[in-house]
């Protein structure tokens, strides 16, 4: 007997919820454990999104502060508060200008085809164009402009003092920067040019001595005399060179109580640590101990977390107090860039291990880590949520020094300009993306193929923004081609407003925006990623809570 042909249902389409990545980008995850109990779910990618404890919000952009000297990288910012008093600085190798207010951010002047200047006629000779730092040059002549500079107060005033191993110590007295009148014992060859690095322990300055293991140190109060030199040659076993030194405080000592230290710190990844008031006799000076951190990137590469140093070493971001209590091998997985693990160690190996720079942000509740640019790579920089340590990467930020003034987030950067970060919708008036993607996730059924069918993202602005979502799946990040910017209001922002239309603080309501679009793909473990580009005057502060996908599940084994 013929039996008719049973139809075959169609299947029935399940829906998942990826939550907003608040676990930051992750790669020292296994790749088959998308989501843990006991942790945030995290993110493959997490590219100019930050994540918060809600959510994961789109950066904020850049704008220029100043131009100093065209593709003369900004090797160092630095300010000076001295009451009422508050200024900003920045160096190139050709030396310091003052940056705290300039005529313009750009600097330019009109050539004709030939690239010849066109000017006044005699007796001006002026140059037609402008120049945004004209005047404001308060040391040239150098040759390097990685200086270290420390404040430093004595009953004589609030001092600068800077020095880069090159050029002669300066010292400024918040009127204008002279020669130091510091000075070597009777006999000695050197010069405040032999001096890489300063900072303040027990109201005294130290100093290291470039490619040498000796440390130099002033009188008490004093910003000038004679040094007195403090050899550490037979404390290194694994010898290189000092790079920098700090005080560092723990919550107990060889004395008890809160202790204060002075460390000193090698090329080859040793730090030695001390206690008492100086070297000098009789004054308590003794070696508390050695301690292995791995190679650190650079004299400013750590940042101070309350009492204790983080420093950016070849083996992670290694706090100084978890080093002096664990063995050397285990601090790679307790290191603080643990969770990006191999984004650390592959730009270790790709970008170099030398001139890192590090910056706590503490407005914008970031930590900044930022490796070179090597000529064939585009420049990033590793962000730290600094109230949750969860970790994401901004891209677009070129990033050769970094400074907080005013609350602000300044940065330098290789074509010779100074930045101005998190403010605004856009880079500069260029756009920028922002990328996520959540860990891959079999759905609870690893054996079985996931058709993914449509997807939806939850997205919190004060804009009607345009999200681009895709379907990526197997492990394989494939995002397609960015989408336009969407088109954002101007109304009653910050100087964008229209003088008697635009009503001041005047408040948007938030949008939740999700349509359901289609994103397809098919895979074991699959992910959806999202994408915003941002170019708008004003930021658009768009904030992912979730996405939400339909897939259907093959049989086993397909």
């Amino acid at each position: 007997m013929r039996m008719p042909t049973r139809k075959q249902k169609p299947r029935k389409a399940q829906v998942a919820s990826l939550p907003a990545p608040t676990g930051g980008l992750i790669s020292n995850r296994n790749l088959a454990v998308a989501r843990s109990a006991d942790a945030p779910p995290g993110a493959a990618v997490l590219e100019n999104v930050f994540p918060t404890a809600t959510g994961c919000i789109l950066r904020r952009g850049s704008k220029r502060w100043a131009s100093v000297v065209q593709d003369a990288p900004v090797k160092a910012i630095f300010s000076y508060l001295s009451g009422a008093q508050r200024e900003m600085y920045a160096a190139t190798e050709y030396g310091i200008w003052n940056i705290t207010t300039v005529a313009s951010p750009y600097s330019f002047a009109i050539t004709s085809d030939g690239e010849d200047y066109i000017a006044a006629d005699v007796p001006t000779e002026l140059v037609f164009g402008v120049d945004g730092l004209e005047g404001l040059d308060v040391l040239t002549g150098t040759t390097s402009g990685d200086w270290v500079v420390v404040q430093f107060a004595t009953a004589g005033g609030e001092f600068l003092v800077g020095v880069n191993g090159s050029d002669e110590a300066f010292l400024y007295d918040g009127t204008t920067f002279d020669a130091t009148a510091i000075t070597f014992p009777a006999g000695s060859t050197l010069t405040t040019a032999d001096l890489a690095y300063v900072w303040v322990y027990k109201q005294r300055l130290y100093f290291i001595e470039k490619n040498s293991l000796n440390a130099w140190y002033l009188p008490v109060d004093q910003v000038g005399g004679e040094l007195v030199k403090l050899p550490l040659g037979g404390v290194f076993v694994r010898g290189g060179v000092l790079t920098w030194g700090q005080s560092w405080s723990l919550d107990s000592g060889g004395s008890g109580g809160l202790s204060e230290q002075c460390v000193f710190t090698t090329t080859e990844g040793e730090v030695a640590a001390y206690q008492g008031l100086s070297p000098d006799v009789d004054q308590g000076w003794t070696k508390v101990g050695v301690y292995r951190i791995g190679r650190p990137m650079g004299k400013k590469a750590f940042i101070r977390a309350g009492g204790d140093i983080v420093i950016a070493t070849t083996v992670g971001f290694i706090s100084l107090a978890s080093a002096s209590r664990q063995d050397y091998a285990a601090l790679g997985q307790n290191a603080v860039s643990y969770p990006i693990e191999d984004d650390w160690a592959r730009a270790v190996q790709t970008r170099g291990q030398d001139d890192w720079r590090c910056q706590v942000w503490a407005d914008g509740q970031m930590v900044l880590v930022s490796p070179p640019t090597p000529e064939s790579r585009s420049p990033v920089v590793f962000v730290s949520n600094a109230n949750t340590g969860r970790w994401c990467t901004f891209t677009g930020w070129d990033a050769t020094a970094f400074e907080v003034f005013n609350g602000g987030l300044f940065f330098g950067g290789t074509d010779g300009a100074v930045r101005q970060g998190g403010v605004g919708g856009s880079d500069e008036g260029a756009p920028y993306v922002g990328r996520v993607l959540p860990l891959f996730d079999d759905m609870g059924a690893a054996p079985n193929l996931k058709v993914m069918k449509m997807a939806q993202a939850v997205v919190r602005s004060a804009y009607d923004v345009k999200v681009q979502l895709s379907g990526h799946v197997n492990y394989k990040v494939n995002f397609p081609a960015p989408p336009s910017q969407g088109s954002i209001p101007i109304g009653n922002e910050w100087d964008n407003g229209v003088w008697g239309t635009s009503t001041w603080d005047a408040e948007r309501g938030d949008i939740i925006a999700g349509d359901w679009v289609s994103v397809g793909g098919s895979g074991h473990d699959v992910s959806v990623g999202m994408q915003i580009t941002s170019g708008a005057v004003v930021p658009i502060d768009a904030e992912l809570v979730r996405i939400n996908v339909t897939y259907t599940l093959g049989e086993v084994g397909t």
